[in-house]
């Protein structure tokens, strides 16, 4: 008897000590809404811009957000669309925690109200918290004024963490 005890005790010891096994993170869908305010500067190109932006919105994994988001707009290598690249984004839920993302797509000429209409492609690559080994990808799509500055996207993808 006493050896059984020994023996439990031994495992126990073992088990308790042993280094914790990391369990792989779960891809889940991720889906995201936001509106955001654009700051346009014009670059030493003609026809290409970089843009600032920062908004209000809802995601999932997140809750309330905000966005903050920095890009390039190319008017100017291929002409009759609207190249977006450089895309930047951080999401902030209500805790502070971060997602990290970068995107790049295309649009539509703006029409003569202003109106563009914009597609394109994200990656996660990371955050702060409970995101900072986040990963994940998706498509994007929604639209932005170059008037008004105003844009309205939607995003559609999936994250792991």
């Amino acid at each position: 008897m006493r050896l059984i005890h020994t023996l439990l005790a031994a495992l126990a010891a073992v088990l308790l000590t042993a280094p914790s096994v990391a369990t792989a993170a779960t891809t889940t869908p991720l889906r995201s809404d936001f509106t955001a305010q654009a700051s346009f500067a014009e670059t030493s190109v003609p026809g290409i811009f970089t843009v600032s932006t920062s908004g209000m919105g809802h995601a999932s994994h997140l809750g309330k957000i905000t966005v903050s988001t920095t890009e390039t707009l190319d008017f100017v290598t291929s002409p009759g669309t609207l190249l977006v690249r450089d895309g930047r984004l951080v999401m902030v839920a209500a805790n502070g925690d971060e997602l990290h993302w970068t995107y790049e797509g295309t649009g539509s000429l703006p029409d003569g109200d202003g109106e563009s209409v914009l597609t394109g492609t994200f990656v996660i690559t990371g955050g702060t918290g409970r995101f900072s080994d986040a990963s994940g990808e998706g498509t994007f799509g929604g639209s932005g004024n170059a008037v008004t500055g105003l844009a309205s996207l939607s995003y559609r993808g999936t994250i792991a963490y």
